[in-house]
């Protein structure tokens, strides 16, 4: 017979958890209705105040890992990069119920939001409750917390409580860049996906900072800082002949597979495609 736990705050919620460490998570529940596996028992998290609140901590922005997609595109403190890749998630139904949060649990190299959570430095907060009924919370970026395919650095106590994009303003104040592609406009898994920022000092032609991620082109999003840095590292700030040599180096680093949805082919050179564009348009000023 199949447990299901109702927790009224999230308190109760860690003692269910800590007790019953395979009971499986649901919030939005739009990964979990399609998955081929059957868990004994689930912990419904959707009804907990505590995780539907987004809100600005210090530098950082801090947001519920129960607030579904609808609620976060009508926030005017998720930054814009984030919003454009939500929009491009699913269906409305969808973004009705499916959550940030649950998009990185999902831990799919082709997860939509994951290219501008890597670009943004987010962290996700992990919390458990120990013995004595203490609870106790960690931060980890996300590029530590998903492992690989389907795979996290989480413990089976603990409950994924919130999303932290640290020094959120900075990156607020950068130009943006995203770009899917799918099979179709919408509603499509994507074949490939792309998120830049940049930027640029507004008194000079010095690019201060660049940031860019790939999905769907490896076991986990893709970031190399070493090559951002080496952008920025252009001479006279001739960022151009620097574009070349990036790409050229990414066309080594990207290993995307043959799959029912594209061919590795096809991800790599519209990826690197794409790459270009952006750092073209980083370099001019065009974004």
């Amino acid at each position: 017979m199949v447990r299901n736990y109702f927790p009224e705050t999230l308190s109760e919620a860690l003692k269910i958890k800590r007790d019953d460490p395979e009971t499986v998570p649901v919030a939005g529940g739009t990964d979990v209705m399609v998955s081929k596996k059957d868990a004994g028992s689930y912990l419904y998290l959707a009804g907990l105040k505590e995780l539907k609140q987004t809100c600005v901590s210090g530098d950082d922005l801090v947001i519920g890992a129960g607030e579904a997609y609808r609620e976060l595109l009508e926030e005017p403190l998720i930054p814009e990069l984030l919003k454009a890749a939500m929009r491009e998630v699913a269906s409305p139904a969808i973004r009705n119920s499916g959550t940030l949060a649950g998009n990185i649990c999902n831990a799919s190299p082709a997860g939509d939001t994951l290219p501008p959570l890597y670009c943004m430095d987010a962290e996700v907060e992990l919390s458990s409750m120990t013995g004595d009924g203490q609870v106790t919370a960690r931060k980890l970026a996300i590029s530590e917390f998903i492992t690989g395919v389907r795979k996290l650095n989480k413990r089976p106590e603990e409950l994924v409580t919130a999303v932290v994009i640290p020094g959120f303003k900075k990156t607020n104040g950068m130009k943006m860049y995203y770009e899917k592609v799918g099979a179709r406009r919408s509603e499509a898994i994507s074949k490939l996906s792309f998120a830049g920022l940049c930027l640029r000092d507004d008194n000079s032609k010095i690019i201060s900072d660049i940031r860019f991620a790939f999905g769907s082109v490896g076991i986990t999003t893709v970031r190399i800082r070493d090559e951002e840095l080496k952008f920025l590292s252009a001479k006279d700030g001739r960022y151009s002949d620097m574009a070349e040599e990036i790409t050229n180096d990414l066309d080594r680093v990207l290993k995307p597979i043959d799959d029912q949805r594209s061919t590795a082919e096809y991800r790599k050179r519209v990826s690197l495609n794409i790459l270009k564009d952006f750092l073209q348009k980083c370099s001019e000023g065009s974004l």
